[in-house]
């Protein structure tokens, strides 16, 4: 594979049924009243394994043509691979594309000599998940991995189609050390978005239907992937590749029908989602072979017909409708990701400042939520965004370490918690260090008194409201490494329903407690700013701050309502 292919198939003229701004479902206006800050959600309807059998092929057509399809995925070494670039993408104009990455069935579409260690005599790819898990810690291993995505990829361009993301079959792109090579291999080839699939708990239909993922390898498979995805997501950020927030089809993989699809996306807060299906019409007789003979019977199974109904319902669309989904494909997702991103900086912090806050020491009982080690690091952002004699509230103080850092860099910070013991522990912790706080009991600001210039929030990482037992096990737990280093690199949905429950609560008092061009400063994960940017009144003003002691993919938000 040499650079000039590879850019010959990137600068090959795209053809006619390229995904060129697909307008594919006009904008959803919602039946009911919703909150003037509640934003659209966005769906992917993804139909997998484009270009692997007829039947496949077929499926995908009348679930376009019919349905609510909008995107789906090449199969660069399926067996009907010419006819759904001949056939079905032509007939499909504005569905979005991607390449669906094989590395476990079929053959090679690179020179099998330089992909040995993945294939047998006869050229075909050794099966199995957990062997490539094993094989990929080899880099002599990753290297022939990537020169085969680089074959697919550059074939798949060649048959000048427009890719907008890139999948795998099987899932088996979402192991580390080769997602690490898909992201790599999406930005050297101007591909837009990566498949992310974390999958939410959830279940639909009868109690059969219910235990189906654990009659399987789904459920297993399902928190596989969920704790890959912790660490994927960092790596795309990394590349600067999209991905969606959630995934739908994991657990009840061959079994979407419209109750498992609403099931799914209630499960989802906020954001994006794909939605994986398997549309397909078969047995078709021009499939003569076929590359597993498991096929035969999954093309057969009256699931794929039952999958294609679903996306052709009535009742789908009206869900859709309702629930305010948006049907798009990656690459419209991408563009729409990049115009609302918010901005960023990284702030300069005075030696002065780092080194009063670095000399704050606290501690407290097992039952007040202790600092984290960013903690020193948020109170010098927040120290950054204020002045000298500056009105500031820190909310949810726990042990007092932000307001004693803002505190002894000369602002007026009055320290405000709904727990009394905490409270308790902020005043000996500011006795300790010298500083001087105004103290106040409340839930976020329902006693708080008076106008402040920035209110400075550091939401609990919890479902709840912090209570004796919530906080000793939180103590307890971030006393084990993995738990430490991992926590916010994938929010938990009830902690981020929770957060966007408390950041929902606190903009609408905030009004009554800023002063004219006040400001509130956050203390956020990465992976819950689009959430918490959801429930933000129209037309706020939000910028990240990033510091390198921030751990953990956290941000500071400079957040300013409207006024």
């Amino acid at each position: 594979m040499t650079e000039s292919a590879a850019g010959a198939g990137r600068s090959a003229p795209l053809s006619p049924f390229a995904p060129v701004g697909r307008p594919a479902v006009p904008s959803l206006e919602p039946h009911r009243q919703r909150p003037a800050w509640q934003t659209v959600k966005h769906v992917i309807i993804e139909g997998d394994d484009l270009g692997l059998l007829y039947a496949f092929n077929e499926g995908i057509r009348a679930a376009f043509r019919d349905g609510r399809l909008t995107s789906t995925c090449l199969r660069a070494n399926g067996y009907a691979y010419e006819h759904a670039i001949d056939e079905i993408l032509p007939a499909c104009p504005g569905l979005g594309v991607g390449v669906h990455l094989c590395l476990n069935e079929a053959h090679c579409v690179a020179s099998p000599r330089r992909v040995r260690r993945l294939v047998g005599s006869d050229g075909h790819f050794k099966p199995g998940y957990l062997w490539l898990m094993r094989q990929s810690r080899d880099k002599s291993v990753c290297r022939q991995i990537e020169y085969e995505f680089r074959a697919q990829i550059e074939k798949v361009l060649a048959s000048d189609v427009r890719i907008d993301h890139l999948n795998s079959h099987q899932h088996v792109h979402m192991i580390p050390a080769i997602f690490r090579i898909t992201c790599r291999l999406a930005e050297r080839y101007g591909i837009p978005a990566v498949r992310l699939t974390r999958e939410l708990p959830h279940t639909a239909g009868s109690w059969m239907r219910r235990i189906q993922p654990l009659l399987n390898s789904n459920r297993i498979k399902h928190r596989l992937l969920n704790c890959f995805a912790r660490l994927d997501e960092a790596i795309a950020r990394d590349h600067g590749v999209c991905t969606t927030d959630y995934f739908v089809g994991v657990n009840y993989t061959s079994h979407m029908d419209l109750a498992t699809i609403r099931s799914g996306l209630r499960a989802v807060p906020c954001g994006s989602v794909e939605v994986l299906l398997h549309p397909a019409i078969g047995p078709d007789p021009r499939d003569t072979r076929y590359p597993h003979p498991s096929l035969y019977r999954y093309v057969a199974a009256p699931e794929r017909l039952a999958e294609l109904q679903a996306l052709g319902l009535r009742d789908l669309s009206d869900f859709l409708h309702e629930e305010n989904w948006m049907s798009t494909h990656y690459a419209e997702l991408s563009s729409t990701l990049q115009t609302q991103q918010p901005p960023e900086s990284t702030p300069d912090i005075p030696a002065e400042i780092r080194t009063l806050c670095e000399m704050v020491e606290v501690s407290g009982p097992p039952w007040v939520s202790a600092a984290q080690q960013d903690s020193r690091a948020f109170a010098q952002l927040a120290a950054v965004q204020t002045s000298p004699g500056q009105r500031v509230l820190d909310l949810g103080t726990g042990t007092g370490i932000i307001a004693i850092c803002l505190a002894r860099v000369g602002r007026n910070v009055t320290a405000a918690d709904i727990s009394g013991a905490a409270l308790r522990t902020a005043r000996k912790n500011a006795l300790r260090n010298g500083a001087s706080l105004t103290y106040c009991r409340s839930d976020l600001l329902a006693s708080v008194q008076g106008r402040f210039d920035v209110i400075v929030f550091n939401p609990p990482y919890n479902f709840r409201p912090d209570t004796f037992v919530t906080n000793v096990a939180k103590n307890l737990a971030r006393r084990v490494p993995f738990i430490r280093r991992g926590s916010g690199l994938a929010m938990p949905r009830p902690v981020l329903k929770f957060h966007q429950h408390l950041i929902e609560r606190l903009i609408q008092q905030a009004p009554e407690h800023l002063v004219p061009g006040g400001r509130i400063v956050l203390h956020a994960y990465e992976s819950e700013v689009a959430a918490l940017m959801s429930v933000l009144p129209p037309n706020s003003r939000v910028e990240l701050l990033r510091h390198a002691g921030l751990v953990n993919r956290t941000v500071g938000m400079v957040i300013e309502l409207p006024s």
